[in-house]
């Protein structure tokens, strides 16, 4: 926090409400990291015994070469979900330029390349956007802070 912003707090009228409020926040972040942690505790066993039941019926699938697996209870079925990642970026690049494959590509602008090229250039790039979402945070007072 720099001194001006400091100094407008500590003699801002509602400067007790916000103190009031900074607290408050920060001890309802407090009560919910507590219940998201009792929470994942609990279930804890559940996700044991649900991976358990997964490998299981995962084993019985491969055994039966089967994708899927249908009963009065249920249907279990296996999917895929594939991704791709690149060791060489250089020579992807190089091979989809090369051969005009730019199918192989995901096109999206880079968002920090986009807010320098905002700073340097004064605009946006031809045919792009920029969005911005301001959030508010709020932190535990330093150990050096009195």
């Amino acid at each position: 926090m720099s001194e001006t912003e400091g100094t407008a707090l500590a003699e801002h009228p509602l400067r007790a409400k916000v103190e009031q409020r900074i607290g408050e926040y920060i001890e309802c972040r407090e009560a919910i990291a507590a219940i998201k942690e009792k929470h994942e505790q609990e279930l804890a066993p559940l996700v044991d015994l649900q991976n358990k039941l997964t490998g299981w019926l995962q084993r019985l699938m491969d055994q039966a070469g089967a994708t899927s697996i249908k009963s009065e209870k249920g249907t279990c079925y296996t999917s895929t979900k594939y991704t791709a990642s690149l060791a060489d970026p250089q020579a992807f690049m190089k091979y989809v330029i090369e051969t005009n494959q730019f199918e192989l590509l995901d096109r999206k602008a880079n968002v920090t390349a986009v807010k320098d090229h905002v700073k340097e250039k004064g605009g946006l790039p031809p045919g792009c956007g920029l969005s911005a979402i301001e959030t508010v945070g709020v932190r535990r007072p330093s150990a050096k802070a009195s």
